[in-house]
């Protein structure tokens, strides 16, 4: 049985927060698979000519190569955030 206090805290998450807990817990599970997720800090040029503080970031990215194609998933802007 899952524990209460888990379970209250998964009910406090927004979508967001759900969606990097089971990217996170998905990885986990799948360790001896062969998708295997990394993760990695990105520095983000936004593009705008008037900006004065590019890059911006760092921002926290999951890794994975899916059928021979490179994914990837923003995590948040603090990996334990994510």
């Amino acid at each position: 049985m899952i524990d209460k206090d888990i379970l209250e805290g998964l009910s406090e998450l927004d979508e967001a927060d759900l969606k990097r807990i089971k990217l996170l817990v998905d990885n986990k599970l799948n360790i001896e698979s062969e998708v295997k997720v990394s993760y990695r800090a990105k520095s983000i040029k936004c593009g705008k000519e008037s900006c004065n503080s590019c890059p911006h970031g760092p921002y926290w990215y999951a890794e994975w190569t899916e059928e021979g194609k490179r994914k990837t998933k923003y995590l948040g802007k603090n990996l334990t955030d994510a």
